[in-house]
């Protein structure tokens, strides 16, 4: 059992993994932020006292954040793996 082979295999498949679900995070955020400021917007609007504390583009920030912390893992985890296995492609 080759060391190098065997964890680039399978950093390379995590990270793939984890760009994939990161990019369809963030596919996702495209629809849902628009809905988000919008349904805020109209709440706002409605004197819904509750919803003054948290705004809609912060919402929408932190989930951001949290799919750039998910696609930058993958590309790390992806880019160690790929560098683990450069010399292991028989």
């Amino acid at each position: 059992m080759n060391f190098k082979r065997t964890w680039g295999y399978i950093s390379l498949l995590l990270g793939l993994v984890s760009l994939m679900c990161g990019g369809v995070a963030f596919a996702g955020l495209l629809g849902s932020s628009h809905v988000i400021v919008e349904v805020g917007d109209v709440m706002m609007k409605g004197g819904a006292d509750a919803l003054e504390q948290v705004s809609p583009e912060q919402t929408v920030a932190e989930m951001k954040s949290k799919y750039q912390m998910i696609v930058s893992a993958g590309g790390i985890l992806f880019f160690v793996g790929a560098w683990m296995m450069r010399d292991q492609w028989d």
